[in-house]
């Protein structure tokens, strides 16, 4: 299942209008907590960061032997640490590390929207880190066309900014439609409430226009909506 583009959606309409590329300044219609696109290169046993204070994952810790590492969200490691006072210990195995809110260092409990996860107590320094390495994919200044436009507003197609920069950083290249030039399509493997999705997203302009994108169930092979 990939996106067909309508005829709405071809090069010359970009040349035409341009007034139809728009920023979106609309409200988030879901939780952006729910939502996870892992780095390849990330291994496999790093357990999402998630800050009930943004609703986001905003990185990754693993632990390995007596060390911890953190990770942010494209997979670039940061972070080296021995003090584990503070970090879920190995008998947790809850697919979120916890921070902000409430939470407290080794609590366990659900989420915000529903998902468990272990509390952990990173260094204020660590957490502004982490923070502000979100801060900047979730930068809204990207344009989009209308059908973009549309499903950013739709609680059943949304996908949150940071998301989509790093569909386009870490998914798969493809082919872009003909219609499009100075277009790219990326394909790449979504998580939402940790369970798989296919995320198909085309992009002009040096990825900073979203022409469309679409997901669907990675096992169903149908769109989401």
């Amino acid at each position: 299942m990939s996106l067909e583009l309508s005829p709405a959606n071809t090069e010359n309409d970009y040349g035409a209008d341009a007034g139809l590329l728009k920023t979106w300044t609309g409200h988030y219609a879901v939780s952006a907590g729910l939502f996870e696109v892992r780095p390849r290169y990330l291994p496999r046993d790093a357990r999402p960061i998630l800050d009930e204070d943004l609703d986001c994952i905003i990185g990754y810790h693993r632990r390995f032997g007596l060390r911890s590492h953190l990770y942010d969200l494209n997979g670039d490691m940061f972070a080296v640490s021995e003090d584990l006072s503070s970090l879920p210990p190995p008998e947790k195995r809850d697919p979120l590390v916890v921070v902000g809110g409430l939470w407290r260092a080794n609590v366990r409990g659900l989420t915000a929207v529903g998902l468990t996860g272990t509390g952990a107590a990173l260094a204020p320094a660590t957490l502004a880190q982490l923070r502000t390495r979100f801060a900047r994919l979730a930068q809204s200044s990207l344009l989009y066309r209308g059908a973009a436009l549309a499903r950013m507003d739709d609680p059943q197609r949304f996908v949150p900014v940071h998301i989509l920069r790093l569909a386009m950083r870490h998914g798969e290249a493809t082919a872009a439609p003909p219609a499009l030039t100075r277009a790219s399509r990326y394909l790449t493997c979504m998580l939402i409430r940790r369970q798989p999705f296919m995320l198909d997203l085309v992009t002009m302009n040096g990825n900073t226009t979203i022409v469309d994108f679409e997901y669907w169930r990675y096992v169903d092979a149908l769109p989401a909506a």
